[in-house]
């Protein structure tokens, strides 16, 4: 094993630790950087710098693994990359036993392609958990993903001011920017994602809004409404309803009426507005069989995919068809628009509980530290406020993986979320100081003495009574 199951974090070498950390950090932040552009370099120059990317990442994790095999790491850090594990482990079993015994692996480079995925993700947990201590952490992620969501979002405009929109479905009523990105809800997605990490890490550092940050906010605002997905939309609704719900409920009909008002009058009031006759679809039985004329939108056409997927799923339930075929068996030569659709029908029902498991270990793990944040003298952390978002902005992930874009396809997404969790469970070093009335307590916020060790203190539990 190349970690040690721990239930805290000890310290690791005390000699070349340092200088280790920072050439981590640097390459996860150049990494970082370059992985976000490549897919659409990928789709604009038919390259494959995604792929070579993602090989560098792993080559790396492996000997990230092999320096830290000694380090005891949290247990529920441990208990992710043990399920995420479990779940490779389901997709190799469908995998052989779809290839050799039952021989209907049609695309077996898909099959490896798949399996390489989660090694991608495997070792990326693995690096970021190799450098989220750094005291610079949170601060480095800041700067990086607010250049990010600049360039990304500026990059979006610059499409629609150039003419270089495009109607990416059959469906589309608009022309659409994708950014340097697959496609414009792979854009959107991506997008609100990288809003979500600088606002996390914002918080986390306790920074003020800024000018910038304004500037660059509305730019995201601009690249949002001009990728025109519902998913970007729903994702940001989502994730600020929950979050208002859990710290200000009192704000929430305000932002409701407010949200719902700027949806009906923008583009997006008719792309919603459709979704009213979902109800009939389903209960008219429309979606068994498909007619174009009974779908007006993409997700009424996604259910009647769904509907064909499940189906086929059921005649081999246990260990599926084998990962990455969905596109083979489908009607329409297409990825199946709900992650754990996509999962069953691959993987079975081992592999959908191994998946589940997985993915609801990510909140488990971003809340390992939610006793240090609740109790001091009776406040709270403002830390807490930090989590209350993660939280919503996962709420808003798992929405759109039920209903919208196999999410483990998107690799840049996913990872994403990684860092998110993350960001979460750093403490960095300096923090703003609080004003003494204010009802959050000034909680200590330290990666190690000085941050001259690859370490995290272990804070002493709240005593009861105080």
């Amino acid at each position: 094993m190349p970690f040690q199951q721990s239930g805290r974090i000890l310290p690791a070498g005390r000699t070349k630790a340092p200088l280790k950390m920072n050439a981590l950090l640097v390459f996860f932040l150049g990494f970082t950087f370059l992985r976000s552009f490549s897919n659409g370099v990928d789709r604009l120059y038919n390259v494959n710098l995604s792929s070579t990317l993602s090989v560098t990442a792993i080559v790396v994790g492996l000997v990230v693994a092999w320096h830290i095999r000694g380090v005891r790491i949290h247990r529920r850090l441990f208990t992710l990359l043990m399920c995420l594990s479990a779940f490779a482990v389901a997709c190799g079993l469908s995998f052989v036993v779809n290839a050799f015994e039952a021989g209907s692996i049609f695309d077996q480079y898909a099959a490896s392609y798949e399996i390489l995925r989660y090694t991608y993700l495997f070792m990326f947990v693995i690096l970021v958990s190799a450098v989220y201590r750094s005291p610079s952490f949170c601060l480095n992620v800041h700067r990086v993903f607010i250049s990010l969501l600049f360039l990304m979002s500026a990059i979006g405009l610059g499409q629609h001011l150039t003419g270089h929109a495009e109607l990416a479905s059959p469906y589309d009523k608009v022309a659409r920017v994708a950014g340097l990105s697959a496609h414009p809800v792979s854009f959107s997605l991506e997008l609100v994602l990288t809003f979500c990490i600088c606002e996390l890490s914002r918080r986390k550092l306790r920074l003020p809004v800024r000018h910038f940050h304004i500037v660059v906010y509305l730019f995201f605002l601009v690249a949002l409404i001009l990728a025109a997905s519902r998913t970007g939309v729903a994702l940001l609704g989502v994730t600020f309803g929950i979050f208002l719900l859990a710290q200000r409920p009192s704000l929430l009909p305000a932002f409701a009426a407010a949200f719902a008002a700027v949806m009906w009058i923008s583009p997006f009031g008719e792309s919603f507005s459709e979704l009213r006759s979902v109800p009939d679809y389903i209960l008219s039985g429309d979606y068994k069989v498909w007619d174009w004329r009974t779908a007006p939108t993409s997700f009424h056409w996604r259910i009647h995919h769904w509907y064909e997927l499940s189906m086929l799923a059921l005649e081999r339930p246990m260990i599926g068809y084998g990962p990455g075929q969905v596109v083979l068996y489908s009607p329409f030569s297409l990825l199946a628009h709900s992650q754990f659709v996509e999962t069953f029908f691959e993987t079975g029902v081992v592999g959908l509980i191994s998946f589940a498991v997985f993915w609801f270990s990510l909140p488990v793990a971003a809340m390992s530290d939610r006793q240090r944040l609740v109790v001091s003298y009776g406040r709270q952390s403002a830390e807490v406020g930090t989590l209350h978002f993660w939280l919503a902005m996962f709420a808003g992930v798992t929405l759109v993986a039920l209903f919208d874009d196999s999410f483990n396809r998107e690799t840049l997404a996913f990872s994403y979320l990684i860092v998110s969790m993350f960001v979460v469970l750093a403490q960095p070093e300096a923090v703003t100081g609080r004003n003494f009335r204010s009802p959050y307590s000034p909680i200590a916020m330290t990666a190690g003495r000085g941050s001259q060790h690859w370490e995290a203190e272990e804070l002493p539990e709240p005593q009861p009574g105080r």
